[in-house]
Parts: structure tokens; C-alpha cells; sequence
């Protein structure tokens, strides 16, 4: 005989297991066309060569067709800083990092580039919890933390069985609690994994692209002027109303400016 409580926990098991599935599957990264592999290795060729030129408009070439991966990211910003175009480079190392967040190369590349950026912000101040939290999240990549959370959850299946099946008070205490431990894991990691899956769908940050845009109160060409922003600038973006977009620096100042000004990362 089943009861009406274990059919909702075996439902509720196959569907969180679904969701899992469905998202570390949006995670990987289908297998390329070879076409497009081998004018990776010819852009990569052309940069070992010293001719930072062609091997950019050989990267566009490939990024213009939808591929995307960290590599190619990581070598245009490369290639773009050798021909001293530091707003695009800056642009391509955050499009890397926000692949892959734990590529130390490329977190190193985009510092020293941004120093090279007129408008110089800094940071808001941040909890240290909050800061840890942070670093704990951006830790790992979305691929990472789905694949820890489905085989926590698998772990999770298995511990959840042999409580079912032990013999003894004993074991089914310790089964218990460790199938919640692998449980929680499992729901915290797929959080993280949803959280850094965002930022690749939803694209809420960019760099500005124009020499100069005067950054508003509101979103009008007649709104208080409150700062003359620079190329190669990082922001957050919190808000759309039409053509103007709501952005916020890293001190926590915000005001809009035109969407042209910006790309986004």
C-alpha cells in the first residue's frame, strides 16, 4: 500500500531531479564545428606571430557566429591589448571571467588593463560575510556547481535508500542526517550554479564604449548631470526605461545613461 505522503516526496524527488538534470544539460557546451575550431587555432597562430591585428578580426569573426568560450574571450582581449584597444580588451576579459571566474590569468590581465581606464571608482565597501559569500560563489563556474549539486543529489538518493532499507535505529539515524547534509549541499549548490547561470543569460553588467557620456539623474537628455563617465568603465545594470538604462558604479552611485553608450558583457 502507498501513502499519500511518500507518492508527494517520490513526485517531489523526480521533479527537483528534472530541474537538475535540465539545467548542468544547459550547462555544457555542445561539440563546435571543426570549421570553427580550426580558425581558433589559426587566430591563436596569427597572435603567437606578433599579428595582433589579423588574429582580432579573426576572433570577431568567430564570436560574430555565436561561438563563445573562455579561450576565445581570454585570447581577444589579449590580441585587442596588443593593438592598444584597452576598452575592448577590458570588455573580452570580463565576457572570459564571466565563463570561467577562477582563470587567475585573466582576472590578472583585467586589472592591470583597467588601470588604464581614466575614471578610477572605488570599491564600496562590503560585510566581510557578505564579501566571503561573494568569493565563495564566484569560487566556481555554473558548470562546477551544477555538477557538484547533481552528485550530491545522487549521494542523496542512495543515502535516502539505505535508510529506507536499514535494520537497525542506529543506522537509520546516521543515514538520516547524512542524507539531509547531502540534501542541503545539493539545494545550496544549485543555488550558487543559478545564481552564476544568471549572469550569462541575463547580462545585468557591461562596459562603456564611448569616450565620454554623461551620466543623469533620470532617464532624459533635460535630467541633473551627475558625472562624466570614460570608456573602458565597468557597471552594473539595474534598470531599462526605453533607450536609457539604469546603471550602478562600484562606489554604489547610480544614474542612467543611453543603452548605445555600453556594451554588454
Amino acid at each position: 500500500m502507498k501513502y499519500p505522503i511518500e507518492e508527494n516526496m517520490k513526485r517531489n524527488i523526480q521533479k527537483y531531479l528534472l530541474v537538475l538534470l535540465l539545467f548542468c544539460g544547459a550547462q555544457t557546451v555542445m561539440a563546435q564545428p571543426a570549421a570553427l575550431l580550426d580558425s581558433l587555432a589559426k587566430g591563436n597562430q596569427l597572435y603567437t606571430s606578433g599579428k595582433y591585428a589579423a588574429a582580432v578580426q579573426t576572433y570577431e569573426a568567430i564570436a560574430a557566429k555565436g561561438f563563445e568560450s573562455f579561450e576565445l574571450y581570454y585570447n581577444l582581449g589579449n590580441a585587442l591589448y596588443k593593438t592598444n584597444n584597452i576598452t575592448f580588451a577590458i570588455l573580452n576579459y570580463e565576457r572570459a571571467l564571466r565563463l570561467n571566474p577562477t582563470s587567475e590569468d585573466a582576472r590578472f590581465n583585467l586589472e592591470m588593463t583597467k588601470k588604464q581606464v581614466i575614471d578610477n571608482i572605488d570599491l564600496l565597501p562590503e560585510p566581510g560575510f557578505l564579501r566571503w559569500w561573494h568569493e565563495l560563489i564566484n569560487s566556481r563556474s555554473a558548470d562546477s556547481w551544477g555538477t557538484h549539486s547533481l552528485i550530491s543529489f545522487f549521494l542523496f538518493l542512495f543515502l535516502f535508500a539505505l535508510f529506507l532499507f536499514a535494520s537497525t535505529i542506529r543506522n537509520k539515524q546516521l543515514t538520516f542526517w547524512l542524507a539531509i547534509i547531502t540534501l542541503a549541499y545539493s539545494l545550496l549548490t544549485f543555488s550558487f550554479g543559478s545564481s552564476q547561470r544568471s549572469k550569462l543569460v541575463n547580462h545585468n553588467s557591461g562596459v562603456i564604449t564611448e569616450r565620454s557620456v554623461r551620466m543623469k539623474g533620470s532617464p532624459s537628455e533635460t535630467g541633473t548631470e551627475l558625472f562624466i563617465l570614460h570608456e573602458g568603465l565597468s557597471v552594473q545594470i539595474t534598470d531599462k526605461l526605453g533607450d536609457w538604462i539604469e546603471i550602478r558604479l562600484a562606489d554604489g552611485n547610480k544614474g542612467w545613461v543611453k543603452e548605445s553608450a555600453l556594451i554588454r558583457i
